[in-house]
This record gives C-alpha cells, sequence and structure tokens, in this order.
C-alpha cells in the first residue's frame, strides 16, 4: 500500500466515530448540499399593499392596509429527508421592494431552532440565512416597507442551486378588483348657486377692493365622501385603504372642516371597515368657474372626476340714476331711467337675475318686474320707466326670488 493510500484510511477511520454522534456536526448548521431541496410556502396567497405615507426617513407611518406583511416557510430536505442544521441564504428581487425578517411569533412552525431560543432565518454578515430546524423548517416574514410596488421576487439559493417565488405588491389603496368606487356628494354637471351673504349697494361709484375670494366665515362648501365596495373574496382590504382626492382648479379646494378656514389642494383619507372615508367638504371660491375634482386610490380611478360650475359670488350691486333723469316730467312713452350692474370680487362685471320694483305709488310704472344685468364688457343694463303721475320713487333691486339683500336707487322726482 502506498502511503498517500494508507493517509487517506486513516482519514476514513478517524471519521468513522462522527457517524455515531448524533447531529455532532449538522447541529451546528452546514450548508445545503446539491441533494437538498426547498419547497417555499407563503402564508398570504394573495398580494401585498405598499405604503404610500412615509416619514422622513422612508419609513411608512400611520395605519396601514393589511396585508402587507407575510411569513413564509421553507421546508428543507436533504435526499427527502428534513435537513437537520443545513442552511441556505435567501434575498428579495429587487432588494427595495420587500424586507426580509425573522418571524415574528416564535409559537408558528418553523419559527425557532431545536433549542426553541434562537431564529431559525437571521441576518448573518449582512446577509439573511435560514436554517432547518429539527423538522427541517424554517421561517422568515417579508414586510413591504415602502412605497414600492410591482413583483418581487424572493429567492432561496444553496450549492449551484435556487428556487424562486413570486410576491406580488399593489400600490397602497383599492385593487382593481373593488367595486362601486364613486364620490358621493358631487355629481357632473351641477351648479353651485351664489349665497347673496356678502352683496353691497351702491348707487354710483365703485370700491377700489372688494376684499378675498375665500371671504372668512362666508365660504361655499358641499360635504362629500368616497365610498367602495371590497372584492368579496378578500373583504377586509379596504381597511385603511388610502384615498387621495384633489382639487383640479384654483377656485375649488378640500377641507376637513365646513367653514373652509384650512383648506388644501389634495386631501389623503382613509376608508373605514365599511367601505367610506371620513367625510369632508369640497371648498369654492367667490369668483367661481368650472371646477374640477380627481379620485384615485391604489389601482382605482374615477375618471372622469365630477366637473362642476361654481357661479361667481356678486359682491356689489350697483342701481345707477341715468345722467340728468332725478327729475323727469310726466310723459306716458317709457323713458330710461336706470342702469343695473353687478360685480364680482374682482370688480368684474357679471350677470344676475334680478327682481325689480319701485317705491312711491304709481310714480313711475316699470316696463318689466325683472332684469338680467350685463357680463364684462357689455354695455349696462338700462332699466325703463313710465312718469305716470307727480310723486317721488326709487328703482328697488334684489336678487332674483330673494327679498334681501335690496339696493335702492337715489330718489326720482315726477314732476307736472
Amino acid at each position: 500500500m502506498t502511503r498517500s493510500a494508507v493517509a487517506v484510511r486513516a482519514l476514513r477511520v478517524a471519521a468513522l466515530p462522527l457517524l455515531f454522534l448524533p447531529f455532532a456536526c449538522v447541529a451546528d448548521g452546514h450548508p445545503l448540499g446539491t441533494d437538498g431541496a426547498v419547497e417555499i410556502r407563503v402564508a398570504v396567497a394573495g398580494p401585498l399593499f405598499a405604503s404610500d405615507d412615509l416619514d422622513k426617513n422612508g419609513h411608512p407611518t400611520g395605519a396601514r392596509q393589511t396585508p402587507f406583511t407575510t411569513d413564509v416557510v421553507l421546508k428543507i430536505t436533504e435526499d427527502d429527508e428534513p435537513a437537520h442544521g443545513a442552511f441556505i441564504a435567501v434575498r428579495v428581487e429587487p432588494a427595495e421592494a420587500l424586507t426580509i425578517r425573522s418571524a415574528g411569533d416564535a409559537t408558528q412552525e418553523g419559527a425557532v431552532d431545536e433549542s426553541g431560543e434562537n431564529p431559525t432565518c437571521t441576518l448573518v454578515d449582512g446577509a439573511f440565512r435560514c436554517r432547518g430546524n429539527d423538522a427541517g423548517l424554517a421561517r422568515l416574514q417579508l414586510v413591504s416597507d415602502s412605497d414600492w410596488s410591482g413583483t418581487a421576487n424572493l429567492v432561496v439559493s444553496w450549492a449551484n442551486r435556487t428556487e424562486e417565488h413570486d410576491i406580488v405588491v399593489l400600490p397602497a389603496g383599492l385593487p382593481l378588483e373593488a367595486t362601486n368606487f364613486n364620490l358621493v356628494g358631487l355629481s357632473t354637471g351641477e351648479e353651485i348657486a351664489p349665497t347673496y351673504l356678502a352683496l353691497e349697494c351702491s348707487v354710483d361709484s365703485l370700491p377700489s377692493d372688494l376684499g378675498s375670494k375665500w371671504p372668512e366665515g362666508r365660504i361655499r362648501s358641499r360635504e362629500l365622501f368616497v365610498r367602495a365596495t371590497p372584492p368579496s373574496s378578500t373583504p377586509t382590504i379596504v381597511q385603511n385603504a388610502p384615498v387621495v382626492v384633489e382639487s383640479l382648479t384654483s377656485e375649488g379646494a378640500l377641507s376637513e372642516d365646513a367653514s373652509c378656514t384650512t383648506r388644501t389642494t389634495r386631501l389623503r383619507i382613509l376608508f373605514d371597515q365599511k367601505g367610506e372615508t371620513p367625510r369632508f367638504f369640497a371648498c369654492f371660491s367667490d369668483l367661481g368657474g368650472d371646477v374640477s375634482f380627481g379620485v384615485h386610490s391604489g389601482q382605482k380611478v374615477i375618471d372622469p372626476g365630477p366637473e362642476i360650475t361654481v357661479l361667481p359670488e356678486p359682491r356689489l350691486l350697483r342701481v345707477r340714476v341715468v345722467d340728468g333723469k332725478n327729475i323727469v316730467p310726466i310723459d306716458f312713452s317709457p323713458v330710461d331711467i336706470f342702469e343695473v350692474s353687478a360685480f364680482d370680487v374682482t370688480l368684474r362685471a357679471i350677470q344676475v337675475p334680478l327682481d325689480l320694483s319701485t317705491t312711491g305709488g304709481n310714480s313711475l310704472v316699470l316696463e318689466s318686474a325683472s332684469a338680467v344685468t350685463a357680463p364684462e364688457n357689455a354695455a349696462p343694463v338700462q332699466v325703463a320707466a313710465v312718469p305716470n303721475e307727480e310723486g317721488m320713487s326709487q328703482l328697488v333691486v334684489t336678487p332674483r326670488l330673494l327679498a334681501m339683500p335690496e339696493c335702492k336707487s337715489t330718489t326720482i322726482t315726477v314732476t307736472p
């Protein structure tokens, strides 16, 4: 026998006692060999949800839509037997998609090693490693810990082999399978009427400033909420799902307060377990115009969003006597005596329907009991009356079908 053969035989003999020491080397861990296999069992059958509310460090904050985490059990075998002590490497591609952690509940299958004290999956030298316990099981946790969404790949590797499993991460919010997603309280084509609460009267000159288009304590608003129905297969995923409502035009805003004192153009709110958000408010400026809103949640979008017309809030109503007509003789023909104009907060002429009447009995008889003021760049509307009998009279103007506010002209004297 050669010297080299003797040496090899000596090594084999020296190794024999190890065969009779159960788990003497595997208990401390050894890499899973090429004859090993790994079965991946993911606890959550469906997708996870990303976060859309991150703190300054990029970590989720606030209530989360579930599920955003899942346990994964790895069944590790060698030659179809539990691979006690065999370890494998675990990673996620891309790395930012999901965070890998040790199992959170030590009582769950495969969470701890045979001693009952140490997690079977943990970070070792910067990489995540899982080691089979005496049943050949290891357990880890995957967490959606950012706003990343897409399809992530859980990769388990050992020797020259890999096993993979796709994990879908949806954007925070409603999945495509959700139904009845709508904004309640506003419908396309609606008109928001003026209140006339800020209307002032003038008989001649215009002021230089009429204040803010968002008058504190007098902002028009409408109560709203968003609702949705979750998929029947996963009824709990709607709770804490975020929905974003946006005002897409400058004359509309959003607020959590009916007074609209604090306003924003973008409001993020959460669905409750019934699939409804808390009530909030759409706010409308006194300038008015076409106002539209956008609503989206995860994979669901209300398209097109509601588009409404906000009528401008009249701020000034001018009832002016035409130059030289303060004194008119009796004449049984109609005479243009007054002109009426209405203005918004920027002193732009706007159209306002008006009711007309006079004081002083039959001194002045109006040709019409109503009028609509002229728009911008048009001549003011003339109001004709018949000087019917001697006396004194004023033109009385109110917004149509309203008794107040009431604006009166200066006095007209009808002479014989």
